[in-house]
This record gives C-alpha cells, structure tokens and sequence, in this order.
C-alpha cells in the first residue's frame, strides 16, 4: 500500500513537469518574433509645380496655327504655350529663330481629324498638326525639318 501512495504522490509532479515542458514551443534561447523589432521606411515624392497656362483655343485650325507660327517668330514661349501643347512649344523653339516665315497653306482633311499647316521657313520646314475639342482648335504637334 506504500508503494500506491508514493505513485499516487508522484503522479502530480510528473503531469506537471510534463504540462510545463509541453506549454513552451518554442526553443530555448530563440527570440521570438515578437520581440523582434521591426522598421520600415517610407518615401514621399513630391510632384513638382507646373507654371504652363491652359490652353486657349482658337475659333479655327487656321488661326491656331498662325497664333502659334506667330509666337515662335517674336520670341513668346508664353503665347505658343497658350494654344499649343508643351512638346509642340519645345520643338519649334529648340529649332532656333524661324527668320522668314512663308506660310504653304493647311490640309483640307474629313470633319474630326486633325488639320496639317505648312510653312516655310529659316529653321527649315515647319508641319503644325492642329486638333479639334469642343471649344476651339489648338496644336497638338509640330515638326521642323531641316532644309
């Protein structure tokens, strides 16, 4: 009978020495993770600011590529970029100065598509493409070919 009670005694040491062995998944001496610390890092980029104006439309295709053929000729980066896109403006005024002007006309093309005006001039050929929108015409494109 005193060896059935020094069982029963010995009994709930070993539960618990096996419940305690069994609670910790863990290896002995691993961090865990959340005792890991974290950082991270975030970058802002910041767009910069556009001083171009909107554009200003003409009331046609001929006259927004005059106002624009007209404003490449007197120096005004300011009035091309008030009736044509920034690559147009950029185009014609890395060119140089124009000198003489001689206007070749413009297209006649279906109703919608873009209208194509010709000139002559000192810095080459000049093509301007003109678009239409609801409000106006304006230039979309412009090409210098060298003489």
């Amino acid at each position: 009978m005193a060896s059935r009670v020094l069982s029963l005694a010995v009994l709930p040491v070993a539960v618990l020495a096996l419940v305690a062995c069994s609670s910790d998944s863990s290896p002995t001496g691993a961090p865990s993770s959340a005792s890991e610390p974290t950082t991270s890092t975030t970058t802002t980029t910041i767009a910069p600011t556009t001083t171009t104006d909107p554009i200003v439309p003409a009331g046609t295709a001929q006259d927004a590529a005059r106002m624009f053929v007209s404003a490449w000729r007197t120096g005004d980066q300011s009035a091309a970029a008030a009736i044509a896109v920034p690559a147009a403006v950029l185009t014609v005024f890395a060119a140089g100065k124009p000198g003489r002007v001689e206007d070749r006309g413009c297209n006649t093309p279906p109703v919608d598509s873009p209208v194509l005006c010709v000139y002559r001039t000192g810095a080459g050929e000049l093509q301007v493409r003109v678009q239409s929108r609801p409000d106006g015409w304006f230039v979309d494109q412009a090409i210098v070919s060298p003489d």
